[in-house]
């Protein structure tokens, strides 16, 4: 004889397992794809217009680009940097002139007027306001995101964070280090993790690509000089990564900084985080 009250109980657990199997998301990016990332340039160098933009088009991918106002290349050409925008490139802020905290370490090459541990709050806020107006009439845009420079976020021993967080979609952090890469859910949209290379082959590149890939998660690469200038990264490295990023489309998407933290803002908010 069938126990009635058994099945009942069975029915019960079979009906909640199955309705919390049903209502649990996985989480997809764009066209598919199970992790993302952005790759972003720093300073405003001369390689990015001449190197940069014309690869990324050869390969159709967009990047954010983080030209430092004062750089020398805005001045000589601000068409080519204009036109980066016009391309669907982004434009962040990274402020006028770059500055940082001499505090640091390694950090003596730092002029004493750019030294962000003598800035007050009102005098980086400032600043990136008045970045922020340059690159408007840049490219006419008023979102945006921001890179703090040397990844410093204290001004006078004061962090900007909270002032950052109201003008931007969302800001990036960088290391010279790989540090563990962080799961969606743990990234803070205010510094979102970045790797900056520095003299390292198309083998580095990738494989942290493919860690982001095998984690299904999202981070970004600080990319400085390509085959020239500061913190340099070889052409043809900076190439081959291009080229694995263009093979692995379908479980990678490569976006700008701000179209990937907005669609993760948007996805967000709509999960009630």
């Amino acid at each position: 004889m069938i126990n009635l009250k058994f099945l009942t109980t069975s029915l019960i657990i079979f009906a909640i397992t199955s309705s919390c199997g049903q209502t649990k998301e996985v989480f997809e990016w764009p066209n598919g794809a199970q992790s993302a990332m952005s790759l972003t340039y720093d300073d405003g160098l001369p390689s990015h217009i001449n190197t940069v933009g014309p690869i990324l088009e050869k390969y159709n991918f967009k990047a954010t680009f983080y030209p430092t106002l004062s750089s020398p290349s805005l001045y000589d050409d601000m068409d080519k940097w204009k036109k980066l925008a016009i391309d669907g490139h982004e434009l962040g802020n990274h402020t006028v002139y770059h500055p940082c905290q001499k505090s640091g370490i390694g950090m003596e090459w730092v002029k004493d007027y750019h030294d962000l541990d003598k800035y007050t709050s009102e005098e980086i806020a400032e600043e990136i306001s008045l970045a922020n107006t340059f690159l408007f009439a840049m490219d006419g845009k008023k979102t945006r995101t921001f890179a703090y420079p040397c990844s410093h976020y204290f001004a006078g021993g004061k962090s900007y964070v909270d002032f950052v967080s109201s003008q931007f979609l969302s800001a990036r952090g960088s290391s010279g280090e790989q540090n563990e890469l962080l799961k969606l859910s743990d990234i803070d949209l205010y510094n979102v993790p970045s790797w900056a290379p520095n003299n390292h082959g198309a083998d580095d590149l990738i494989l942290y690509i493919e860690k982001i890939m095998e984690l299904k998660t999202f981070s970004t690469i600080t990319f400085h000089g390509i085959g020239a200038e500061h913190m340099t990264v070889s052409k043809e490295a900076h190439e081959k990564m291009l080229q694995f990023l263009d093979s692995n489309r379908d479980k990678i998407w490569v976006g700008t900084l701000e179209e990937i933290t907005a669609y993760l803002k948007s996805k967000r908010m709509n999960e009630g985080k």
